[in-house]
């Protein structure tokens, strides 16, 4: 008999999945509670799904928890609470609840490495895709960073590797997946919304290594105290990344120069003022993705030609423009407090910030004492603009206008930015009360600041 797999969320990594299932022989209930209507536009490959007798679409309901009698497993996307009837039906009934991740791994043979951490996961992913492509070897960049896993399983070879950027979300949902390589960057409240509790976020963080073998190598943020101690209860190799010191095993950056130990020798790497990147917490970035890279066999050579030349990603930190001497920047990728304050951080003229959206359950104050520090007018909007605003006027700032959308944010910040001010969308807040994702708000704002330019 058939295996059947009910897949919640009919988005990039729930669809991808079903058509592997479906290629498979295996039979696919996919449901999503928007309209059809939206799920075809944004999905037509589902239209040819439905000529398929194994399949079947549920959309516009959340399915009944008396479903549960008809599936074998239940595949789940990231952006589904695993709160809802149907998935607490499976839990109580022992029916198993697993991620697109999860499901890749164990349809491949295709070797992971894992990126992990609540800031520059995107960057530093990205980053080492980039050095090993540029080593020759068959490379897919995957996971939370773009397309799905699921859709290179197939085609994928054991010589080849997925370079893998993993949530918190798709860390609750996996049950064997072990990456040869796991990679935590650094850790700060994040989520909580869903987490509830920063203890529950750290959990969820640590399932990166918890099927790791010994001989697998887990790479860690050695001046991160959260990371370190979550770190001490994996039985993998461990190596470690600094900006403040020396390591027996693993890279540094001292004095403006990068090293690495592999622990029989320290090698020069390059110096600091040469990456492509920019600011400490690039260096960061770039130390986290050295380490992978070295200890994975890339050749130092291929590794420094592409720390070089990389020059980072859309909508974090990126550079939109300089018009009339105000530079326009896209931090819409900063969706949490430590994002935005990393982000100030690196800007080192007059601050016009643009703010605020879904609420995370962030605290603020951490935030808001840098804003009456380094900021010189904010714009908030979203969900949060009221915490944003009470928080700001708790650290005696009260330089605040508060606006609908971003046309009208963008606005104000055009009229009010003089010659040398820099205008910083970071947003501190996720962007689902406005936007489906961080990346159509990064590009909304984009377009606004290039309008009539």
């Amino acid at each position: 008999m058939k295996k059947t797999t009910l897949v919640i969320g009919a988005a990039r990594s729930g669809v991808a999945a079903s058509e592997l299932l479906l290629n498979r022989g295996e039979s696919v209930i996919l449901t999503d509670t928007r309209a059809a209507r939206i799920v075809l536009e944004e999905s037509p490959q589902i239209c040819d799904y439905e000529k398929n007798p194994l399949f079947q679409a549920v959309f516009e309901i959340q399915v009944s928890p008396e479903m549960i009698t008809k599936i074998d497993e239940i595949i789940i996307s990231p952006g589904v609470p695993l709160t809802i009837p149907i998935v607490k039906a499976a839990f109580e009934q022992g029916v198993p609840v697993i991620g697109e991740v999860e499901i890749a791994y164990r349809l491949t043979k295709t070797p992971f490495i894992a990126i992990t951490g609540t800031n520059g996961k995107t960057t530093t992913t990205t980053l080492l895709g980039e050095i090993f492509k540029a080593s020759g070897r068959g490379t897919y960049v995957v996971g939370n960073i773009g397309d799905p896993i699921t859709k290179y399983v197939a085609n994928a070879k054991e010589d080849e590797i997925f370079i893998t950027e993993i949530s918190s979300f798709q860390l609750e949902t996996i049950d064997t997946f072990s990456p040869k390589t796991a990679v935590i960057l650094n850790l700060t409240p994040d989520h909580l919304d869903r987490h509830l509790t920063m203890e529950n976020y750290l959990k969820a963080k640590a399932r990166i290594f918890e099927n790791q073998k010994p001989e697998d190598l887990l790479i860690l943020n050695a001046d991160d105290p959260l990371v370190c101690a979550i770190g001490e209860k994996a039985i993998s190799r461990k190596a470690t990344f600094s900006y403040k010191r020396v390591l027996d095993f693993g890279a540094w950056c001292l004095n403006g120069e990068l090293f690495i130990n592999d622990g029989k020798q320290t090698v020069f790497v390059c110096k600091e003022a040469l990456l492509g990147i920019v600011g400490p917490h690039n260096t960061m970035n770039a130390l986290a993705a050295l380490t992978a890279a070295y200890f994975s066999g890339v050749s130092l050579a291929v590794i420094v030609s592409v720390l070089k030349s990389f020059k980072g990603v859309e909508h974090r930190l990126e550079m939109v423009g300089c018009f009339s001497g105000v530079t326009y920047i896209n931090d819409s990728k900063g969706t949490n407090t430590s994002a935005t304050i990393t982000a100030l951080n690196a800007v080192t003229q007059p601050v016009i910030l643009l703010a605020g959206g879904y609420d995370k359950k962030e605290d603020y104050s951490d935030l808001m004492a840098l804003v009456a520090k380094r900021v010189k007018r904010l714009i908030v909007l979203g969900v949060t603009a009221d915490d944003l605003t009470k928080a700001a006027h708790q650290n005696g700032f009260t330089n605040i206008k508060r606006v609908e959308d971003y046309e009208e944010a963008v606005a104000v910040a055009k009229a009010e930015a003089e010659s040398g001010d820099t205008v910083l969308l970071s947003p501190a807040c996720a962007s689902w009360d406005m936007f489906d994702n961080y990346e159509i708000r990064g590009r909304v704002f984009k377009e606004l600041v290039t309008r009539d330019q």
